[in-house]
């Protein structure tokens, strides 16, 4: 994969490249968690599952499933509502700042805090049916999700299946109101404009696009990528989502001491939602792809 070029880290045209080395540019607190829920709801809203319809789920009492980065366990709880008391659901997250105290969990879900980019424990290794990832567009290093799906394929059975779910940052598109009128022009949107090219970061974030033919060369079989397009009628609730993303990444920024990129953020906020008002709405289209970690019949087969 080629790397990422080098970009001025005080330069706000650089994107999401602000975040390059600075590890999670994300809060931790209310305000957080609140939009983690709010930003959960619309992901089920659009796809309609947590789990993909394509993963063949095992009919064994001893089913597991690992949740890498659960944020509040929104996802996590909501899994163990679908499935029989006897799976059990295991969140990990480098902090559990965000997610409810243990005595609202329920019985069969456990969170724990593990940094996705340490050892996976002895305990955790070929522990997992299914391992699910959602939102690890900003946590991924120089560009490269290997060393994460290398942890997930650790964690997995033979035969289990990883789900990543993420934005397609490279194909999200300005979506204006259409006109009446073929003489009438559709208004411009500079700061709309803008904030598309901050979320595409100078391809930053293009390896989600190619997440099947990673996921293929680092060992798991079947890898497939589903699309998803914002809904029209959740494109006003899925822009207001990301504006309140951004408006913590600009909030984080300022507490790291990039100021000058942090006001110019804020600004930029407040420019997008004003051209909102006019019906425009950045449409941020999702991805979610899966693929099987080799079973040993078939490590049998190849051997």
């Amino acid at each position: 994969m080629p790397q990422t070029p080098h970009i001025p880290q005080n330069d706000v045209n650089s994107g999401f490249h602000l975040a390059d080395g600075r590890g999670y540019m994300l809060d931790r607190g209310y305000f957080a968690s609140s939009r983690l829920n709010f930003q959960f709801y619309l992901w089920k809203e659009s796809l309609r599952f947590n789990l993909h319809p394509s993963i063949s789920i095992p009919i064994e009492s001893d089913l597991r499933i690992a949740d890498i980065a659960t944020g509040t366990g929104l996802w996590l709880f909501d899994v163990a509502r679908e499935l029989p008391a006897s799976a059990q659901l295991d969140g990990f997250d480098i902090s559990l700042a965000n997610a409810p105290q243990k005595q609202w969990w329920p019985r069969n879900v456990t969170m724990r805090e593990w940094n996705v980019f340490d050892d996976v424990p002895d305990a955790l290794v070929g522990k997992y049916d299914i391992v699910h990832l959602r939102l690890l567009i900003l946590v991924v290093e120089n560009s490269d999700p290997r060393p994460i799906i290398r942890k997930a394929f650790k964690m997995l059975k033979p035969g289990g299946y990883i789900q990543w779910d993420d934005l397609n940052y490279p194909d999200t598109y300005v979506r204006r109101p259409s006109v009446s009128s073929s003489t009438q022009r559709t208004a411009a949107t500079p700061a709309f404009d803008s904030l598309r090219e901050f979320v595409y970061s100078n391809g930053r974030h293009d390896w989600v696009l190619e997440l099947p033919e990673i996921l293929s060369s680092e060992g798991f079989e079947s890898a497939r990528q589903y699309n998803y397009v914002d809904r029209p009628d959740l494109a006003k609730a899925n822009g207001d989502q990301h504006l309140l993303t951004m408006e913590e990444f600009a909030t984080t920024l300022a507490t790291a001491g990039n100021h000058q990129a942090s006001e110019k953020i804020f600004n930029l906020i407040g420019e997008v939602y004003q051209e909102s008002l006019a019906g425009v709405a950045l449409s941020m289209p999702r991805v979610v792809s899966i693929a099987r970690k080799q079973s040993r019949e078939t490590l049998r087969a190849v051997i």
